[in-house]
C-alpha cells in the first residue's frame, strides 16, 4: 500500500506548537511501523527552511527519493483576498502532484492551515478527489465559535472552506475520543469512517534532574524565587487563564504566599498585558504571576521536572499534550474535566470543574498540601505517560486506512490471476539480542545464537552487553555490532540502575529491528526489550502485565521462590534460550543459503529476457503472442534490449525480428553461458519452464505465464522476485500431453492476452525502479498534466508573463516527466580547458567510464557552472565528444532539469564557483537531489605556504560549503582521515549526518580517454632516456612537488660522475618562477635534464617505458596517481615516505626521508645499488585498479541504495544555524 503523507502540518508556524509536534511524531511513527507499505512524504516548497530538517528526521526511515517537494508561486494566505487566484492555482498543482505519486491514500496531517501563511491543502479541487484521510484535532470554532469567528468574515469564510474540504475526506483520524464524538455530532460521517487514533508526547519528555547551576540561572531569569505552579500552552479565550489567575488569588494565604504562578511559552504581548491587568485587578502582586516568553526544550523539561504543580484549565482541547508532557516529566498534574482531558489524565482525582474558580482553587490547594493525593497523582502520571505511544497511534492509523489499499492487478472480466510467488526471501534482516549482565549468560547463549545465525544466515545481528562483556562478545563470530549498556553498576544484579533518560537515549540510537530477543529468562531486563523499536519482540514473560503486553511472543515463566521447583529451573539456561529461538515463526527462508550461479553483468539499464518454448505446447503460451510481446517491448522507450533465448538454432528459425534493433537472439548457449547472459537482465518472461526458475534464482524478476497443465501453486518460481500470471482452471492439473487433447479449447493459456502480459511487464519494471522518482508510466503523468492544464486555463488568463513563468516553473518541479534518474557530473574546469593536471586525468577517466557504462537506472550527464551565472548547464558538446559522436558545434547547452532521486557528483575541483552556486545546490538538495563531492586532497589548508595567496581561505570556504550536503568521497583513505580531522576541528554548520568515503584511482590509461600526439623530437629524447638510468617525475611543477630538491640531488650525482637522467613531465605551476628559470638555463638541460611540458598521454606512456624508476618526491599528495601508473607498467618506484604513498604502493616501493638534496642523492645512489643487484622493491604485484573498478568504488559511495565499500564513517556535526 502506498501512503502519501502531506507534511504541511510540520512545516507552517504550527511546527512550533502542538499540531506540528503531533504531525511530525505521528508521521515518524508511521514510517517506523510501515512494514510492507510504501511511505511517501509530500512537502511544500514554500517553506524551504523546513525541508532539510524533515529530510534529516526521516533519514533511514523513508528513502530520500520518496520525500517529494511540490512548488507553486505565492503568496497564498487567506488573510489577503488578492491571493485567491494564486491559491486556486496552487491547490490544483498540489493535487496533480499528489496524483502522480499514485497513492492508495493521502494522509493530511493538518487541514486547517493557510489562514496566515502559504500552506495549501485541498481535497477535490482538481476533480474527483484522491482517497484522503485527515487528522482531526478539534472542531472548536464550529462547536464553540469565539469572538474572532463571529466578527471576522475572512476567518469565517476560511473556516467554512476548510469544513467543506474536510467533508470530502474519505476517513477522519481523530486525536481523541472527544474529538471523534465532535466529528460524529457535527459532520456527515458514519461511525466507521471516524477513528480515534489518540496521540502521545515526544520521547524527549522524560524525568530529568536539571543541573543545579543552570536551573538557578533559569529561575533568576524568569524571576522564580519560590516553589512555582506552572501552566504552558496558548493564551486564547478557551485556555481559561483568567479563571486560573483568580483561582490562584483565592488560595489560602499559606499556599498562595509560598508559591508563584508561572505561564511558560511565548504568548502575544497583547494577551500578556491583558492577563497582567487581570491579575492586578484580583489582587496579585507583580512577582506572583510570571511569564517566561520563549524557552528552549531543555528549559521546558527542567521546569516540568521541578514545578510544584502543573495546572491545565482549558475548556476545550482536541487532545491535550501539555498535561501529558508534564506527567511524563514526573510533575504532579491536575486538569479540567472537559473535552479530551479526562482521557489524557486517566484519574477523576486529577480533574476539576473549569467553569468554577472555587473548584479550581480547591483542587490546586489539595494538590499542593495533600501528600496522599500527590503520591496518587504521581503514580497515575507514570501510568498515563506509558499508556500513550506514537507507535500505537501509528498502528491505529495503518489499520484505519488499510481498506483503501488497491489491488494492482488489471481489472478484466476473466478470472486471470496475477500473484507474487516468492518464497525464499529473508523476512528477518536485522536482529537485536539483549544480554546485559553476566559472562556466564553470554557463554550459555552461544548455542541459541548459533542456531539463530544458522536460521537467518543473511541477517545482521547486534548484541547488547555490559561493558565488561564487550571483549568476549567481540571474539564471538556472530555479531555485526557489539553495543554496551551498563545496566548493572557491578557484576551483580543487586546493584541494578538505569535512568529513564539513559534508556530513552540508548533505544533511540538502536533504530528499528525486524526481531529483538531478550535471551534472559530472568525478567530484570525485559523493560528494555519493551522499549526497543522492533517488528517482533520475543522473550520470557516478566510477570508484569504492562511489559508483557508489549511483547509479541512471551514464553510462560515462573517466579523463582525458595523450595519451589518449576519447569524452568529444572533445565539449563542454554535450553531456555534455545526455546526462544525455536518459538520464532517459521518461514521457508529459514536456514536456506543459496549458492551463486552467476554474477550479474548489466549490459543495458533495462533489458528483458523471453523464453518462448517450454518443451511441449501444453505448457506454452502461443508462440505468436511471444512474438508480438517482443515487438511491443522493443517499441517501448523504457526498454533498451529484448533478448529471446532458444535451446537451438532450429527453435529460433520460427521467429523473425527484422527491423527490430533492440531484439537480440541467443540460441544454443551452454548452461554457464546461458546463466551469465540471463543474469544481466531486469525482467524475464517465460512459460512454466526452466527459464522462469533460472531467472528467479539469478535474482532477475521472473514473470511466469502459466496454464493449467500443472498448478501454479506447485510449480511457480519461488526465488528472488517471482510472479505468475495464470487462469484459475478447475480442471488443473490435467497433465495432458498436447494442446489438441484439451476438451476446453485450452482457455487457461489462450485467454491470457498480449495486452495483459505487456501491462504486467511494465508494472514490474516500474516496481523494480523503486529507485525511480515515480512509478507512474509516462502516459499517466502526461494525462495528469493535461488535466491540470485544462483546470488552470481559466485561472491564469489574467496572469502576466512573470506570473505565468512562475506557474510553469512550479509545474515543472512538481510534475517531472523523466522516468529515469540523472547522474549529473560536474566537470566545470574540464569544459573550460583541460589543464592536463593529475586531477584532470582523473576527471577525464571517470567521466569516460561513466558515459561508457552508466549505472543502472541512471542517465549520465556532464554539467558545468560558470562564475557569472547561477545554476548548472548540460555540457552537451563535451558529452558528444566523449561518447565518440563528434562535436555538435553550437548545440544549445540548457540549464539542467533536476528532480527528486537525481544525483549530483562534484567531480571536478572548482572552488571558485561554489559560492555562486550554493543557493542553487541548496534548492537541488531540498528537491531531493543527492549531492556528493570528491575531495582530492586538503593541501591548500595543510600547506598554505606552497600555494598562491588567498588559496587557503578560498579552499576552506569550499570545504565548508560541500560539507553542507549528503557526502564527500575522498581520493584515498589517507585523505578521508585528514578530512575527518578537519571536520572535527572546524565543525562546519549543517543539519545532519555527512557520509565520508574514499576510493582509489584507476591506472589503465587506454581507458581514460587519453590524449594523443607526439612531438618531432620524441625519438631523440626517448633514445637518450633509454641510454642510461632515467628517473621520472610526473606532475605539475609546484613548490611541494620536490623538484628543487630533486634537481639539487641530481646535480650532486652528476658532479660525482653518476650517469643518470632526471626527467620532469608536467606543466609549470605557481610560485616556481625562479626554479623554472633555473631549469631552462641549466647546463644539463636537454642532455641529462629533460622537462617535457604538457605532453600527451600517448607520449607519457612511452616515457614511462623508457625510464627505469619513478621518483615521487612530493611533500604532500592526495593519492599519487603516478605511483599507480608506474605499478601497472612494472616501473620501480622511489618515493618520499608519506602515509598516502604507503597506502598506495605498500611494500612495492623504496622510501626515502629528508628534504635536502644530499639526502635524496644518497637515496638514489642506494637505490641504484639495489637495482643493479636486482634487490630493489618491485612494483610487480602492486595492487592497482582499472578505471572501471575505480568507478565502481566511487559509485558505491555516491549512489543511494548501494552498499558503500569504503565508508569511513557517518558523522553527525553541528546543526544548521537558523
Amino acid at each position: 500500500m502506498r501512503i502519501v503523507i502531506d507534511m504541511q502540518g510540520a512545516q507552517t508556524e504550527s511546527r512550533f506548537r502542538g499540531i506540528g509536534r503531533y504531525s511530525l511524531s505521528l508521521a515518524l511513527a508511521i514510517a517506523r511501523n510501515a512494514g510492507r507499505h510504501e511511505i511517501y512524504l509530500a512537502l511544500s516548497g514554500l517553506f524551504p527552511e523546513t525541508i532539510g530538517p524533515i529530510r534529516q528526521a526521516f533519514r533511514g526511515l523513508v528513502p530520500q527519493e520518496r520525500i517529494r517537494v511540490w512548488q507553486a508561486p505565492g503568496p497564498m494566505r487567506w488573510v489577503d483576498p488578492q491571493n485567491a487566484s494564486r491559491r486556486a492555482v496552487a491547490e490544483r498543482v498540489r493535487e496533480a502532484f499528489l496524483e502522480t505519486l499514485d497513492p492508495d491514500i493521502v494522509l493530511v496531517t493538518s487541514l486547517f492551515e493557510g489562514l496566515g501563511d502559504d500552506a495549501v491543502v485541498s481535497i477535490g479541487a482538481l476533480g474527483e478527489p484522491l482517497p484522503t484521510a485527515v487528522i482531526l484535532y478539534d472542531l472548536i470554532p464550529l462547536i464553540n465559535p469565539d469572538e474572532q469567528y463571529r466578527t471576522n468574515p475572512i476567518y469565517r469564510g476560511y473556516y467554512a472552506d476548510r469544513i467543506e474540504n474536510l467533508k470530502r475526506a474519505r476517513h477522519l483520524l481523530a486525536i481523541s475520543e472527544s474529538a471523534r464524538q465532535e466529528a460524529l455530532g457535527a459532520l456527515p460521517f458514519s461511525p466507521e469512517k471516524v477513528t480515534n487514533v489518540s496521540g502521545a508526547c515526544d520521547e524527549m519528555f522524560t524525568r530529568v534532574v536539571p543541573d543545579a547551576d543552570q536551573l538557578a540561572v533559569l529561575k533568576k531569569r524568569l524571576g522564580v524565587t519560590r516553589p512555582f505552579i506552572m501552566y504552558t500552552g496558548g493564551a486564547d479565550a478557551r485556555k481559561n487563564l483568567p479563571r486560573l489567575i483568580e483561582a490562584f488569588a483565592d488560595l489560602p494565604d499559606t499556599s498562595r504566599h509560598h508559591h508563584q504562578l508561572l505561564f511558560v511559552g511565548r504568548m502575544p504581548q497583547s494577551e500578556v498585558s491583558a492577563l497582567r491587568a487581570h491579575a492586578q485587578r484580583v489582587g496579585l502582586r507583580a512577582d506572583e504571576l510570571l511569564f517566561s516568553d520563549y524557552i528552549t526544550d531543555e528549559e521546558l523539561l527542567a521546569l516540568f521536572s521541578t514545578c510544584q504543580l502543573f495546572v491545565f484549565p482549558s475548556l476545550h482541547e482536541g487532545f491535550g499534550l501539555p498535561p501529558l508532557e508534564a506527567m511524563a516529566c514526573g510533575a504532579v498534574v491536575i486538569a479540567a474535566d472537559a473535552a479530551s482531558l479526562p482521557e489524557v489524565m486517566g484519574s477523576p482525582e486529577a480533574l476539576f470543574d473549569p467553569h468554577s474558580v472555587a473548584a479550581i482553587s480547591a483542587k490546586m490547594h489539595q494538590a499542593l498540601t495533600d501528600d496522599g493525593l500527590r503520591t496518587r497523582l504521581l503514580e497515575n502520571a507514570r501510568t498515563q505517560a506509558q499508556a500513550f505511544s506514537w507507535d500505537r497511534s501509528a498502528k491505529l492509523v495503518l489499520q484505519a486506512v488499510a481498506p483503501f489499499e488497491r489491488t494492482r492487478e488489471s481489472r478484466t472480466a476473466r478470472a486471470v490471476t496475477f500473484e507474487r510467488t516468492t518464497l525464499f526471501e529473508p523476512k528477518i534482516n536485522r536482529i537485536l539480542l539483549l544480554k546485559l549482565d553476566h559472562m556466564g549468560d553470554l557463554l550459555l547463549a552461544v548455542p541459541a545464537i548459533s542456531r539463530l545465525r544458522a536460521r537467518y544466515p543473511k541477517a545482521s545481528i547486534d548484541v547488547v552487553v555490559g561493558s565488561w562483556n564487550q571483549a568476549l562478545a567481540q571474539t564471538l563470530p556472530f555479531f555485526d555490532r557489539v553495543l554496551t549498556l551498563d545496566y548493572f553498576k557491578r557484576k551483580s544484579s543487586l546493584q541494578a540502575e538505569l535512568s529513564d533518560g539513559s534508556l530513552v537515549e540508548f533505544v533511540k540510537q538502536l533504530g528499528f529491528y525486524d526481531l529483538a530477543i531478550d535471551l534472559r529468562r530472568q525478567p530484570d531486563t525485559r523493560f528494555v526489550l519493551a522499549q526497543v523499536e522492533a517488528g517482533l519482540k520475543v522473550g520470557y514473560g516478566s510477570l508484569n502485565p504492562a511489559i508483557d503486553a508489549k511483547l509479541d511472543i512471551a514464553l510462560p515463566t515462573h517466579q523463582d521462590l525458595p523450595f519451589v521447583e518449576t519447569p524452568l529451573n529444572r533445565i539449563s539456561i542454554s535450553e531456555q534460550m534455545l526455546a526462544l529461538v525455536d518459538a520464532l515463526p517459521a518461514h521457508p527462508s529459514d536456514y536456506v543459503v543459496l549458492p551463486p550461479l552467476a554474477a550479474p553483468s548489466r549490459q543495458h539499464a533495462c533489458a528483458v529476457a523471453l523464453f518462448p518454448y517450454a518443451g511441449g505446447d501444453a505448457k506454452e503460451w502461443p508462440i505468436a503472442r511471444f512474438h508480438e510481446l517482443a515487438r511491443r517491448l522493443a517499441a517501448d522507450s523504457t526498454v533498451e534490449c529484448v533478448t529471446v533465448f532458444f535451446a537451438s538454432e532450429k527453435e529460433a528459425q520460427r521467429f523473425s525480428f527484422d527491423g527490430l534493433e533492440k531484439v537480440v537472439v541467443q540460441a544454443g548457449l551452454s548452461i554457464p553461458e546461458l546463466m551469465q547472459h540471463l543474469a544481466g537482465h531486469e525482467l524475464c518472461v517465460a512459460n512454466n519452464s526452466g527459464g522462469a526458475h533460472m531467472a528467479a534464482y539469478l535474482g532477475v524478476t521472473a514473470l511466469g505465464v502459466y496454464g493449467g497443465l500443472e498448478t501454479a501453486h506447485e510449480w511457480a518460481p519461488v526465488f528472488g522476485n517471482s510472479y505468475v500470471l495464470h487462469n484459475e482452471a478447475a480442471c488443473s492439473p490435467c497433465h495432458i500431453p498436447a494442446r489438441r487433447d484439451c476438451p476446453h479449447n485450452f482457455f487457461c493459456l489462450d485467454d491470457i492476452t498480449v495486452d495483459e502480459v505487456y501491462a504486467r511487464c511494465r508494472e514490474l519494471l516500474a516496481r523494480n525502479g523503486a529507485a525511480l522518482p515515480t512509478t507512474q508510466s509516462r502516459p499517466s503523468i502526461k494525462s495528469t498534466r493535461k488535466k491540470l492544464f485544462q483546470a488552470l486555463a481559466p485561472l491564469v488568463r489574467q496572469c502576466n508573463e512573470e506570473e505565468l513563468s512562475q506557474v510553469a516553473q512550479g509545474i515543472a518541479l512538481s510534475l517531472p516527466t523523466r522516468t529515469r534518474r540523472a547522474l549529473f557530473v560536474d566537470v566545470s574546469e574540464l569544459v573550460t580547458h583541460d589543464a592536463r593536471t593529475g586531477i584532470q586525468r582523473v576527471v577525464r577517466s571517470i567521466l569516460s567510464e561513466l558515459l561508457k557504462d552508466p549505472p543502472k537506472d541512471f542517465e549520465v550527464w556532464p554539467v558545468y557552472a560558470t562564475h557569472e551565472r547561477t545554476g548548472y548547464f548540460y555540457a552537451k558538446r563535451l558529452r558528444s565528444r566523449f561518447m565518440g559522436q563528434g562535436d555538435p558545434g553550437t548545440a544549445q547547452e540548457d540549464p539542467i532539469d533536476f528532480q527528486a532521486g537525481d544525483v549530483f557528483l562534484g567531480l571536478d575541483l572548482n572552488p571558485y564557483g561554489i559560492g555562486v552556486q550554493q543557493a542553487f545546490l541548496d534548492e537541488m538538495s531540498r528537491q531531493g537531489v543527492r549531492i556528493q563531492f570528491v575531495v582530492y586532497d586538503l593541501l591548500c589548508v595543510q600547506m598554505p605556504n606552497y600555494f598562491a595567496p588567498g588559496s587557503e581561505e578560498l579552499f576552506a570556504r569550499w570545504l565548508n560549503t560541500i560539507s553542507r550536503y549528503d557526502g564527500v568521497v575522498c581520493g584515498s583513505r589517507t585523505v578521508a582521515n585528514e578530512f575527518m580531522q578537519w571536520l572535527q576541528e572546524h565543525q562546519p554548520q549543517r543539519q545532519g549526518a555527512l557520509e565520508v568515503g574514499w576510493f582509489h584511482y584507476g591506472a589503465d590509461v587506454q581507458n581514460s580517454h587519453p590524449s594523443t600526439g607526439m612531438p618531432s623530437d620524441a625519438p631523440r629524447i626517448l633514445k637518450a632516456l633509454r641510454a642510461i638510468p632515467s628517473f621520472l617525475m610526473v606532475g605539475t611543477v609546484e613548490p611541494r612537488k620536490g623538484h628543487a630538491q630533486a634537481l639539487a640531488a641530481f646535480e650532486q650525482l652528476w658532479q660525482a660522475g653518476t650517469a643518470v637522467n632526471l626527467v620532469i613531465v608536467g606543466k609549470s605551476g605557481w610560485l616556481v618562477e625562479k626554479l623554472v628559470t633555473r631549469l631552462r638555463a641549466h647546463p644539463e638541460f636537454g642532455k641529462r635534464l629533460f622537462w617535457l611540458e604538457s605532453i600527451s598521454d600517448e607520449y607519457l606512456e612511452q616515457v614511462y617505458g623508457a625510464c627505469c624508476c619513478l621518483l615521487a618526491a612530493s611533500e604532500g599528495e592526495g593519492f599519487g596517481l603516478p605511483l599507480i601508473e608506474a605499478g601497472r607498467k612494472h616501473l620501480p618506484i622511489l618515493a618520499r615516505d608519506l602515509p598516502v604513498f604507503r597506502e598506495v604502493a605498500q611494500d612495492h616501493a623504496h622510501y626515502f626521508h629528508g628534504t635536502s638534496g644530499e639526502a635524496l642523492a644518497q637515496a638514489v645512489t642506494h637505490w641504484l645499488t639495489l637495482y643493479r643487484q636486482g634487490a630493489h622493491p618491485k612494483s610487480e604485484g602492486m595492487p592497482t585498479l582499472t578505471w572501471e573498478a575505480s568507478v565502481r568504488q566511487l559509485l558505491d559511495s555516491v549512489l543511494p541504495a548501494r552498499q558503500p565499500m569504503n565508508v569511513v564513517t557517518r558523522m553527525e556535526v553541528s546543526a544548521e544555524a537558523e
